[in-house]
């Protein structure tokens, strides 16, 4: 190093000096900066960390193909959609509902005895019509569950809500599809849980159409379904009339346009003149009780010539903890409603125990036989 410094002293003074005491600090800096002066740079070992991926956002598709970006973790909704607080309890998902609509809290007795929550959570007015955003802002939520409205979208969006419109194709397998599409918003726990409702799903529609498929045409009998009142009925964009099929009947308004609340007149339901009637969707959320819409339909002396009538097969379906006909209970129906078109075929299936077993397995609920029994009867807690 002396030898060095004379050198520099000889060739070039302070000048030179200063030069290469400056090249000797960047070089040490720099080896510093590397592991052992090696020129090998480390690579950094941190974890990804998980909250990274809560701000990932997911797509997920909906039944009619629209796409849907939630975040990673949804953990805050909204059940506004009439069969939306059935579906979530079904995956398992009930303390993720921040709010719900107001007439789930009244709407159906059972569900107050059978859901953990529902008595608990603040209910939101006019949910039916026209939700106030500025109610749903308190409750922080990031997904709401709602009835089909496009501007009600669009102002949640703004809201910085995700706002779930309900879809469908028309089709009986729209039952496990929707809750599919529900466990892919809510997250893994839920998707799973979807599949295994899927699987019982499958089971039992092959347990009916084992029997029903064998049944000839002309040996169906017919089969008209009202949906609330009397004169209101399922035409062909609603799933109802393909439940009928598969239960082993023939739907009356199979071939008639309209979903799930189409007007028909006194005239074509005579001239349908149906071997079954069901009446379902009444009696919750104001609707008329289904026992008074069933009596004036018996009373009114227009009917009284139309075979279900005359032969005393007009049915209430049951209820519970929701309407059979538009949440997930409706494999219930399809097995309820082909023993009563066909009690031979279906004399060893018991309604009851079937029930049960759903309850227990999709509410986490235990019936007692005696709540079966009044379920079945379309009787309240």
């Amino acid at each position: 190093m002396k030898s060095l410094l004379k050198l520099i002293e000889h060739k070039g003074g302070k000048t030179m000096l200063k030069r290469i005491t400056a090249i000797i600090l960047v070089t040490l800096l720099m080896c510093i900066s590397l592991t052992g002066c090696g020129g090998q740079q480390t690579t950094s070992t941190v974890p990804h960390s998980a909250a990274q991926d809560t701000i990932v956002p997911r797509t997920v598709t909906n039944l009619n193909g629209s796409v849907i970006t939630v975040q990673a973790e949804v953990n805050r909704v909204a059940a506004v959609f009439g069969p939306a607080y059935e579906k979530i309890v079904v995956l398992g998902a009930e303390d993720k509902i921040m709010a719900d609509g107001d007439f789930h809290i009244s709407g159906w007795p059972w569900s107050n005895v059978i859901y953990k929550r529902l008595n608990n959570i603040p209910g939101i007015p006019n949910a039916h019509t026209q939700l106030n955003i500025e109610d749903l802002l308190k409750y922080k939520l990031q997904v709401v569950f709602d009835f089909p409205n496009a501007q009600q979208v669009q102002k949640m969006k703004e809201a910085g809500i995700v706002d779930i419109p309900s879809v469908s194709t028309g089709k009986f397998e729209d039952t496990k599809n929707m809750l599919r599409f529900y466990g892919k918003i809510l997250g893994n726990k839920e998707e799973q849980a979807a599949e295994e409702y899927a699987k019982y799903f499958d089971e039992k529609v092959k347990m009916i159409t084992d029997i029903t498929s064998k049944i000839p045409e002309n040996e169906r009998p017919s089969v008209y379904f009202a949906n609330q009142k009397i004169l209101l009925t399922h035409g062909k964009s609603s799933d109802i009339p393909e439940v009928i099929k598969l239960a082993g009947g023939r739907c009356v308004s199979l071939d008639v346009q309209g979903g799930s609340s189409t007007q028909v007149n006194v005239e074509q339901l005579l001239q349908w003149n149906p071997q079954f009637i069901f009446v379902d969707h009444a009696g919750s959320s104001g609707n008329e009780p289904a026992e008074s819409v069933i009596k004036k339909t018996l009373d009114d002396t227009r009917y009284q010539k139309i075979s279900a009538v005359e032969n005393q097969k007009v049915f209430i379906c049951p209820t519970g903890a929701f309407f059979w006909d538009s949440g997930v209970q409706k494999v219930l129906l399809l097995m309820w409603m082909a023993q009563k078109l066909h009690p031979t075929e279906f004399s060893t299936l018991d309604m009851s125990k079937e029930l049960k077993t759903f309850y227990t397995k999709f509410f986490n609920y235990n019936l007692s036989d005696d709540q079966a029994k009044k379920i079945l009867a379309h009787l309240n807690p």
